[in-house]
């Protein structure tokens, strides 16, 4: 017969950090198991009417996923022996079905056939032979670096055995290590489960390959971070030493290569992993008004009366100054600004008259309006007898709201005279404006208007003095932004209109807008507009201004003093179980106090404790090797 999958098992799709599972739930046994994504789509291949060579082709077109017959063959075997198919040719069988994965198309992920969990029901008696397959399972994926797949077999066996304090201890552990399956967080996590099932350690066997694929030490014990190569080359260095040059070489070379030296002191400081700005290597050149302009008379004439004081605020279309005026014209502008000043004061009056009743107005509209609702919560009650709503409660309502509508309505009819006055004086208000707006424009050449808001910073003017037409007199500014040039030294993404973030003094970048690009010799010229609301820009010395390249996410900014710099490029220490980690990093912006990295490849994260220096002594932490001993102080 061949094997067929049983169609009456529910299955349900799964997703844990980014891992995609199957549950499968028997309702025959109340049992229920997990199958990895592949696992499950080799198993619905199994429909009875295919043979396992038909099987390993299927499933290599349409999954481009290699397995061999044997471990096919075993593979069908367990779901035999668990009960879930029909029925099935299993000429090999045994524990533990492993396959090649081959690298799937983009977006996929290398795959491994791996046992199913299975999920005892609470109440039932501990299953110790899937106990023990499940944490072996679990040692066998910590041993291969997949972390992820390793924290399901160990809360598979939690769930089997939730009374074992062990089993929590590593799920607590699996827990602080998160989603990172660095060569670090394997060691802990195989160190940590070691020191709990040391006879699970010892049925697994050693470690013989890390995961990052370099040569590791083997042992079934805690995983030691001294590399064999380097204690082969010590002890070598001593055995000619000794025959060489006797105890005074072997002397020298023991403190040369610090081979019996203790624990390293050292100080620490946890890494905390942000969203840093990187700016670019050169500040602003300097800082320029985003908007100024000189301001100048249509026409030669004298000034009429005293000039404008430096510092006075403007709004667009403001008379900063004016040409002294005929009689007659400067009669007529008198007049004509008197009758507006008149109206306005009229308008202003009519409108706090108004207002206070408007005020009025509102105080018993809220009375009203809570008379009403309280009516609304206590009627139902009253008439389905609940809540102790007596008739004088309602009475007392009632008498409320009938109160607040009779003041409204008096107030209605002390509003209608308030609301004509206002209306006229707006009206006369605006004739009065109209006419004075008139009067401008026609003698608008001899009167100095301010094109914008902003405030007049320059003014060449005396009092009564000569001014000749098209004469730059007044220089209006507005404060409110700047523009800031930065003169890069190589080209950047950089598009006119475009967004972009600036630091004034180190703080935290603020939102911009691109003005200008322009190409130089070998660089940009990049003009930025920034907004000033406090108007000190101008004020600010270039350097201050920094430009922000980029944000990196995550980056961390540690001091400069921690990063190494040897053949292998820029290197910090982590301190980890009291041993020295090396972690290769990205350098993105250096500078004398701090630096800021990033680790391409996410084994850094927030919490790890960083080597930032030596206690007692002047060598640097660059002398300290990987796998050291740490003392942190």
């Amino acid at each position: 017969m061949l094997p067929a999958f049983r169609s009456d098992l529910v299955c349900s799709r799964e997703e844990q950090q980014g891992v995609v599972f199957y549950r499968i739930d028997d309702p025959k046994t109340q049992t229920s198991f997990r199958l990895y994504e592949i696992e499950y789509l080799i198993a619905q291949k199994l429909d009875g009417t295919q043979s396992l060579t038909a099987v390993i082709e299927a499933v290599k077109n349409e999954f481009n996923f290699d397995i061999s017959e044997p471990d096919l063959q075993r593979f069908v075997a367990q779901l035999e022996s668990m009960g879930f198919l029909h029925a099935a040719d299993t000429r090999e069988a045994g524990e533990g079905v492993t396959v090649t994965a081959v690298r799937v198309p983009p977006s996929s992920q290398d795959l491994d056939i791996v046992e199913a969990d299975v999920v005892m029901e609470p109440g039932t008696e501990i299953d110790r032979t899937e106990l023990d397959r499940l944490l072996k399972a679990a040692f066998q994926h910590v041993k291969q670096g997949y972390i992820v797949h390793a924290r399901d077999y160990f809360l598979a066996a939690r769930e089997l055995n939730a009374a074992d304090d062990r089993l929590a201890t590593i799920v607590r552990h699996l827990e602080i290590i998160g989603d990172a399956s660095g060569p670090a967080e394997v060691e802990y996590l195989w160190n940590q489960a070691c020191q709990l099932f040391p006879d699970i350690a010892a049925a697994v066997g050693p470690i013989l390959e890390a995961k990052s694929g370099g040569p590791g030490r083997s042992t079934s014990g805690p995983l030691p971070r001294t590399e064999d190569l380097r204690a082969r080359v010590l002890w070598t260095l001593l055995l000619l030493a000794v025959l060489v040059g006797g105890v005074g070489a072997l002397v020298w070379v023991t403190r040369a290569a610090g081979i019996f030296e203790p624990a390293a002191k050292v100080t620490t400081t946890r890494l905390t992993a942000s969203r840093v700005p990187v700016f670019f290597d050169r500040t602003a050149t300097s800082v320029l008004p985003a908007k100024e302009t000189w301001l100048s008379f249509g026409e030669s004439g004298k000034l009429d009366g005293k000039p404008p004081v430096v510092g006075m605020r403007v709004d667009v279309g403001t008379i900063v100054a004016s040409l002294a005026l005929p009689p007659p014209a400067e009669k007529q502008m008198v007049r004509a600004r008197a009758a507006v000043a008149k109206a306005e004061q009229q308008y202003n009056g009519a409108s706090k008259r108004l207002e206070k009743l408007l005020t009025d107005r509102e105080a018993l509209e809220t009375e009203r309006d809570g008379a009403e609702t309280k009516l609304k919560e206590l009627l139902p009650k009253s008439v389905l007898g609940q809540g102790g709503v007596s008739k004088k409660d309602l009475e007392k309502w009632k008498r409320a709201k009938v109160a607040a509508n009779k003041k409204l309505s008096k107030l209605a009819q002390k509003e209608r005279k308030p609301r004509a006055d206002v209306t006229r004086a707006e009206k006369a208000f605006k004739q009065a404006q109209r006419k004075l707006d008139g009067l401008e424009k026609k003698l608008g050449r001899k009167l100095l208007r301010s094109p914008l808001s902003g405030t007049i910073v320059q003014a060449k003017l005396t009092e009564r003095g000569k001014v000749d037409k098209g004469q730059p007199v007044v220089l209006v500014r507005d404060a409110g932004s700047v523009r800031l040039v930065f003169e890069l030294s190589s080209q950047a993404a950089l598009q006119i209109g475009g967004e972009a973030y600036v630091a004034v003094r180190g703080g935290t970048p603020s939102r911009a807008k691109i003005a200008a690009v322009t190409g130089t010799a070998g660089g940009q010229r990049v003009e930025i507009a920034i907004e000033d609301p406090g108007g000190g820009f101008l004020k600010t010395p270039p350097s201050e201004f920094h430009l922000v390249r980029e944000f990196a996410e995550p980056a961390f900014e540690i001091p400069t003093t921690a990063v190494i710099h040897n053949e292998r490029g820029a290197r910090i220490l982590i301190a980890l179980q009291g041993r020295a980690l090396e972690r290769g990093v990205d350098i993105l912006q250096k500078g004398p106090a701090t630096s800021v990295i990033r680790d391409a490849s996410g084994a850094l994260r927030d919490g790890d404790q960083l080597v930032v220096g030596r206690v007692g002594d002047d060598r640097s932490i660059g002398t300290i090797a990987e796998g050291a001993q740490l003392d942190v102080k």
